[in-house]
């Protein structure tokens, strides 16, 4: 959502995410300002704001009303003096981390393939039987490392991580 979007737009964008019809939104801070969604786990802002109000603000769309939420701020090294001031004036302090690493990606991706094996039904698992047959016949009957290389392939990361 940006500025330029039309009000009933904008309401009816944000009407399907309240509804849960899709996890993420997208805003611009001009979007974002007077926005009350109340189950706003994470917020991501692509650059810190010039001001402590203003960081308070955009953070403050996760844990409302008791709830825990997250924000995760990008910043360069120009911008870390900026980031200390806003720590200094909110009384915070900022947890810092460097860039994902290829592992730590794999891993997040990994949580995901999990999570959709969860909806794998029934009805549908005899129709690999015969392949899972053969793959681990194709491992030398290690169950474990065909599993394995089932859910690499699954996530996207079956090539060698350089």
């Amino acid at each position: 959502m940006h500025g330029d979007i039309a009000q009933n737009q904008r309401e009816v964008t944000l009407k399907r995410f309240k509804e849960k019809k899709f996890s993420v939104l997208v805003a611009t801070d001009v979007a974002s300002r007077g926005l009350d969604i109340p189950s706003v786990d994470l917020v991501v802002q692509i650059e810190p704001p010039k001001d402590t109000e203003t960081y308070i603000h955009r953070s403050g769309r996760t844990a409302r009303a008791g709830r825990a939420g997250k924000c995760i701020t990008f910043y360069t090294i120009k911008q870390k003096m900026l980031l200390s001031m806003i720590e200094n004036k909110a009384g915070i302090q900022f947890e810092k981390i460097g860039a994902p690493l290829p592992d730590d990606i794999i891993r997040a991706t990994f949580r995901y393939t999990l999570k959709a094996l969860e909806e794998v039904e029934d009805k549908v698992i005899p129709i690999f039987e015969e392949a899972a047959t053969k793959l681990i016949e194709s491992e030398k009957g290690d169950t474990k490392r065909a599993l394995m290389k089932t859910l690499a392939l699954l996530s996207g990361h079956h090539k060698a991580v350089l």
